[in-house]
């Protein structure tokens, strides 16, 4: 049987390791690391244990979700014990686990028509999105090249209103969406994590790992869309209906 200040003690020494790494790309490697070295049960508890340090406000742990890539994380850890991990979790009802486990589609697939749109190369728009000029970035903004967005979410003249127009974009591939989620400096906005969320293009386990970060008006906000996948509300729901619960407690 697992004991809470053992999986305590391990997801701290996680986080310790995590912290000193500034890439997330990085830090997702170290986790997965992390991770080999313990069993498929442990793997399930130590996840879960971060998911709840996340939801009590902690922000060391933010760190640790925001490098919790399950297709990555799957890829080197296997199928076989992936699977051994979601059976553990679904074996003992464990629905947020279960729900980030089993990585559903987003609510809507963009499907790219006849590959790039523009006639510019993208090797010379991933260029000028380091450009200070502002009718250019405008411009670069709507572009479908993942790696153009990445490179213009580095730029200093990219502001909040420019990366929720991005976010908000519709349709939009999943690999933009990505891109800015995977951004340090602008996933730590909270419109821009609310903004991925309300983004039926956003892959489903993304927008289940930001919900943690959601207040209660945006939860219900969450809950009543009609965009998003139906795991994203029902998942909003609990969690509004948990942290009610919660405050019951403490007011009893």
């Amino acid at each position: 049987m697992l004991i809470l200040s053992e999986i305590r003690e391990l997801a701290e020494d996680v986080i310790d390791s995590l912290c000193v790494v500034p890439d997330v790309a990085m830090r997702t490697h170290v986790l997965i690391g992390k991770l080999k070295e313990e069993k498929p049960e442990v793997v399930a508890e130590l996840v879960l244990y971060i998911l709840e340090q996340v939801d009590s406000g902690d922000s060391r742990y933010a760190v640790a979700l925001g490098c919790l890539d399950v297709p990555v994380i799957t890829e080197h850890l296997g199928n076989p014990f992936m699977s051994d991990v979601y059976t553990y979790a679904r074996r003992n009802g464990l629905t947020v686990l279960v729900n980030l486990l089993s990585r559903p589609e987003a609510s809507r697939v963009y499907i790219e028509e006849g590959g790039i749109p523009e006639d510019m190369p993208a090797g010379v728009r991933i260029a000028l999105s380091r450009t200070q000029n502002r009718h250019t970035l405008n411009a670069l903004l709507r572009d479908p090249d993942p790696r153009v967005i990445r490179t213009l979410l580095c730029n200093p003249r990219l502001t909040e209103a420019d990366v929720l127009k991005v976010s908000t974009r519709r349709p939009v591939s999943d690999a933009v969406l990505r891109e800015i989620y995977q951004n340090s400096k602008w996933i730590a906005r909270y419109t821009i994590k609310k903004s991925l969320i309300l983004n039926p293009y956003t892959p489903t386990e993304i927008g289940l790992k930001l919900l943690h970060f959601m207040m209660d008006q945006d939860l219900r906000e969450i809950a009543d869309s009609l965009d998003v996948h139906d795991l994203l509300r029902e998942t909003a729901l609990q969690k509004i209906d948990s942290r009610a619960s919660n405050e019951d407690l403490l007011i009893d």
